[in-house]
């Protein structure tokens, strides 16, 4: 399964500074500053990534379907700079479309 770490864990860097064109990554800075800062609501953002993630999903399927399988036999911590508490962190919510891809998958198998 998949859980929001920072950069001090050891785990998948997906960040947009340091790993941007990881599936997971965000993919526009002045955004992810702006929520930082306060000039973006929390949710908006969280849309904002949200509909990044299913934009990538019919691209890049079979990337998520590989972190997905390998999510599903061991512990795989995303990273970011985000502390653990930030609401509008991406980290949390790609935490929870791969630990619900996660499910699918283990549903469809059973």
């Amino acid at each position: 399964m998949f859980r929001k770490g920072t950069m001090k864990d050891k785990g998948l860097d997906i960040t947009i500074k340091n790993n941007p064109s990881h599936v997971l990554a965000p993919d526009d800075w002045k955004k992810v500053m702006a929520v930082r800062l306060g000039r973006m609501r929390p949710q908006e953002y969280v849309d904002y990534y949200r509909g990044i993630l299913k934009q990538r999903w019919d691209e890049r399927k079979q990337e998520f379907l590989d972190l997905a399988k390998e999510g599903s036999e061991k512990e795989i911590v995303l990273k970011c700079y985000c502390p653990d508490s930030a609401r509008y962190c991406h980290a949390h919510a790609a935490v929870k479309f791969m630990n619900g891809l996660v499910g699918k998958l283990k549903a469809r198998e059973g």
